[in-house]
């Protein structure tokens, strides 16, 4: 059923704008999702390396494949892991890459995938159904404190210690099984919140299930070796933990790199309209000086 949802690549005019693809160069899109980024890119007959730890962004990868069999190559793979696909490819250099760190349509509105408070379904939320830890083992199995500083770290809940609390007390009567189940009793404790109350402790999970915010970091650290002179890093946000590890890396690293976007780009309103999904994404661009 999650295959075939309609997901809307976000900011894709000004990734492409920014990132200047030209005829016969390589680039690497390193969550690929349905491949909004990999077929604007493809268009200007270049050469595009996509990878995506979800298996399902397979099905659209052949698809591509088929239009574009010697300029397109896919693996299912985690971005951090640039190095080892960049070296399965025997390629040592690229042109430029990109991420979208967000999360697809076809994730968010598969209720099985259990990423939405919006849909009822298992509490998952794995980007990669190989991986051993859900979010209902989560919940359902670590400390008050864990639990706590997960929602705090990840999700910067300030009642992180009182839902932790809460979630202990419900899952001894009955263990915590779906998204609504876990929204519920989010919902007694941040029933004043002007957002969705579950918001921040679902993004919290997700994170932590995924461990996105190390991945992140690898591959910032990973993929500076492998970018030619002139090329560019593009990364799309979509909350201020990610949007802090890019911003930080960026000014660490001046030796190597020149920002291009003193402030980050955000979506234009009409892209808003069109997508609301988009209305968090902040792009940030640097270039290998």
């Amino acid at each position: 059923m999650s295959a075939n949802l309609k997901h809307l690549p976000v900011l894709v005019d000004e990734v492409v704008s920014y990132l200047k693809p030209e005829s016969k160069k390589i680039y690497f899109d390193g969550t690929f999702g349905q491949g909004g980024y990999s077929k604007q890119i493809l268009k200007f007959d270049s050469k595009v390396i996509a990878i995506d730890r979800d298996s399902l962004s397979e099905k659209y990868a052949k698809k591509i494949k088929i239009k574009y069999p010697r300029n397109f190559f896919f693996r299912i793979e985690k971005f951090s892991n640039i190095k080892t696909v960049l070296n399965e490819l025997k390629i040592k250099k690229i042109n430029g890459l990109t991420l979208d760190l967000g999360l697809s349509s076809t994730q968010i509105d598969c209720s099985l995938r259990g990423f939405s408070f919006n849909l009822d379904g298992p509490l998952d939320m794995r980007m990669n159904k190989n991986n051993f830890i859900t979010a209902k083992k989560v919940v359902n199995e670590f400390s008050e404190r864990e639990l706590s500083d997960i929602f705090y770290h990840y999700g910067e809940e300030k009642n992180s210690r009182k839902i932790a609390k809460s979630i202990i007390r419900e899952r001894k009567k009955k263990e915590i099984q779906t998204t609504f189940q876990l929204s519920k009793i989010i919902k007694k404790i941040n029933y004043y919140n002007h957002k969705n109350p579950s918001t921040r402790v679902f993004q919290a999970l997700r994170i932590f299930v995924n461990d996105e915010l190390n991945e992140l970091e690898k591959f910032l650290k990973n993929c500076l070796s492998f970018l030619n002179k002139n090329s560019r890093i593009i990364i799309v946000a979509f909350h201020s933990l990610e949007d802090r590890i890019v911003k930080n890396f960026f000014k660490e690293n001046l030796n190597y790199l020149k920002i291009i976007t003193k402030k980050p780009i955000t979506p234009s309103i009409k892209e808003i309209k069109k997508n609301p999904r988009s209305r968090s994404a902040k792009m940030r661009v640097a270039e290998i000086l």
